[in-house]
């Protein structure tokens, strides 16, 4: 099993720059950045606008630690930020432990 991280990020710079920084302290092995459109409520306001939607792909014991990362660096006042534990193929896990193996 893996664990994917989302967030959503105003734009498609500090999704990169978040992914990046992840990916130099070994936190995550993978980063994917996708254009998406939102809609929601902030301070009685609604908005419609384009944002960027971050996967970041990671092990199991790095989670904890990612997420706490993203939260501590992301732009927004109140980040979304969610994660799902999934099953993977044995060739992209075996490739995943070995890129973040030395810092576990």
């Amino acid at each position: 099993m893996i664990s994917i991280i989302f967030s959503s990020f105003a734009n498609k710079d500090s999704a990169l720059r978040i992914g990046k920084l992840l990916l130099d302290k070994k936190l995550i092995a993978c980063g994917n950045v996708i254009q998406m459109e939102s809609q929601y409520y902030w301070k009685g306001k609604f908005h419609e606008e384009e944002e960027y939607g971050a996967y970041f792909k990671t092990t199991l014991v790095k989670k904890n630690e990612a997420i706490k990362f993203i939260k501590k660096n992301h732009p927004y006042e109140i980040p979304s930020i969610t994660s799902k534990d999934v099953v993977v193929n044995n060739e992209y896990k075996a490739w995943m432990d070995s890129f973040l193996m030395d810092q576990i």
